[in-house]
């Protein structure tokens, strides 16, 4: 089985490798792994953005103990984002073994 690996976004390079099914699973596994955590990540800034106008709107604007939503609100941002980085660095690590393997 050949596997036709492209790096690059705006130059691409393609490279021909020579493997077998079990190689291209784990080699597509982190990939489909990465294309989930995408799909998470715009659902959950989607609800951040909502989040959002919540707070800083003045007719959504809650009433009572609006420091304390702001920092909640900040907390849980600045805890997705370390989070998400990191989990994506694992990912592209991963990902970077696995086609060095082959």
């Amino acid at each position: 089985m050949i596997l036709t690996i492209e790096e690059g976004f705006v130059k691409k390079e393609k490279y021909n490798v020579q493997g077998t099914a079990i190689q291209a699973i784990k080699v597509m596994l982190p990939i489909n792994q990465a294309n989930e955590m995408w799909k998470l990540n715009i659902y959950i800034l989607s609800l951040f953005i909502t989040v959002f106008f919540v707070l800083f709107l003045k007719p959504l604007r809650p009433k009572k103990n609006l420091k304390m939503y702001i920092a909640l609100y900040f907390l849980f941002l600045i805890t997705f984002i370390i989070w998400d980085i990191y989990v994506h660095k694992e990912i592209i690590e991963e990902i970077t073994n696995t086609i060095n393997s082959l």
